[in-house]
């Protein structure tokens, strides 16, 4: 469009140059002279905006491997769904806004990684986003697939993929990298933000924002970690948001695997006190049976196939839990420091605690975490290193043959 455009402006221009220069002077009229002059001027500039146009649409142009937000581009309206929306149950359509101002304005390019010079190229990304669309889907359980008894009412009557899909999503984890940073502004801008096990916003809004619409954790929370927050009836941490219990295949169900309520860490049985302890709370979700040993599956065929990791006897960590979720439910996921920047050199483990540091004896594989992230990312390294942040394009968006 923009060379037709030229094309058509440039004819004027010579055809204007032209009867400018060949018809002699004489016998016209200063108003006639003056007429011709402001028409070669006139096309002249245009043909010099038009130009100009071109240039910069092409400097803005989407490029995945070399920017990480594009704010021309026009991504399709989906199905969007509001917190107040999802605690009743009802879907419904909306058109989405596309980050642009507050997004640019709080960060430059997102983007690398300790795991020193993973290569990567389009072809891998793409093939190992197709692998994971269909050897990891992704739902939650629902009435339907729960014991017939009292219970059942506790849990939603539709899988959280079928009640909300999102344009842009925020997976904030919990590194103590995250100070280093001032993305709360950023973090707050997008459709969805997603927070981890017992992380606050609260005293820390500067550098993770505030928002949480969803929030997942591990089994362990009602027992040990943070418990006394879970089950307080003053919590805003577990009031607000969306809560999603990530399932290790602890949690089972189906006509030989029902047996819900004797898991390891009697994380059902948890999950039924909290509804009837917090009746006016959202309903918690619950990941498929068997979603972290697909994970964990598709992980270890990830580093076997391409040698970039060695497989691990650890699980995934709620971290890679959150991750693939969202790659399910958003059409555009930015990861915060899940693969870390060159910034991080602290010891510490959590933005919230000064106290926390590092172990040898880590039970889920962190550094493998990091690679495989990085490889699915558009993100370029450089941009890696010096923010923290790794853009994702959602599985939505993956046409696979």
């Amino acid at each position: 469009m923009v060379l037709y455009v030229f094309t058509c402006l440039f004819s004027a221009l010579i055809s204007a140059g032209h009867s400018f220069v060949t018809c002699p002077k004489e016998g016209k009229s200063p108003e006639q002279i003056m007429a011709k002059t402001t028409l070669l001027l006139f096309a002249t500039g245009l043909c010099v905006c038009v130009m100009i146009y071109g240039i910069l649409m092409t400097g803005v142009a989407f490029d995945p491997d070399k920017s990480t937000y594009n704010e021309h581009l026009q991504l399709p309206v989906l199905q969007t769904t509001t917190h107040q929306q999802l605690i009743a149950g009802q879907p419904f359509q909306t058109r989405n806004a596309i980050l642009v101002g507050a997004f640019r304005n709080s960060s430059t390019n997102h983007t690398k990684m300790n795991p020193h010079e993973v290569k990567r190229d389009s072809e891998l990304r793409r093939e190992m986003m197709c692998k994971l669309k269909k050897n990891v889907p992704f739902s939650t359980i629902t009435r339907k697939q729960a014991f017939k008894d009292n219970n059942s009412a506790f849990l939603p009557e539709e899988s959280l993929e079928k009640l909300a899909h999102f344009n842009s999503c925020a997976v904030v984890s919990s590194s103590h990298a995250m100070r280093l940073h001032t993305y709360g502004q950023e973090i707050n801008s997008h459709d969805a933000v997603l927070r981890f096990n017992c992380a606050p916003t609260h005293t820390f809004e500067k550098f993770v924002g505030n928002r949480t619409d969803f929030r997942m954790i591990n089994t362990l929370i009602p027992i040990r970690r943070c418990r006394e927050e879970f089950w307080s009836k003053n919590s805003t941490m577990f009031t607000h948001g969306i809560l999603v219990i990530r399932n290790m295949d602890g949690i089972k169900s189906g006509p030989r695997d029902e047996d819900l309520k004797k898991d390891t860490y009697l994380a059902f049985a948890n999950v039924m006190t909290f509804r009837k302890t917090y009746p006016n709370r959202s309903l918690p979700f619950i990941h498929r049976p068997k979603f972290g040993q697909d994970i964990a599956t598709e992980f270890a065929r990830f580093c076997n196939s391409t040698r970039l990791c060695e497989k691990t006897k650890f699980s995934p960590s709620t971290g890679l839990f959150g991750v693939v979720m969202m790659l399910h439910l958003c059409d555009w996921v930015h990861v915060y420091e899940l693969v870390p920047s060159k910034k991080n050199n602290a010891n510490l483990v959590y933005y919230y605690d000064e106290t926390a540091v590092r172990s040898s004896q880590d039970r889920h594989s962190y550094y493998e975490e990091q690679i495989y992230v990085k490889t699915l990312s558009l993100t370029p390294d450089k941009d890696i290193d010096d923010t923290g942040v790794v853009l994702l394009q959602g599985l939505s968006q993956i046409h696979c043959g």
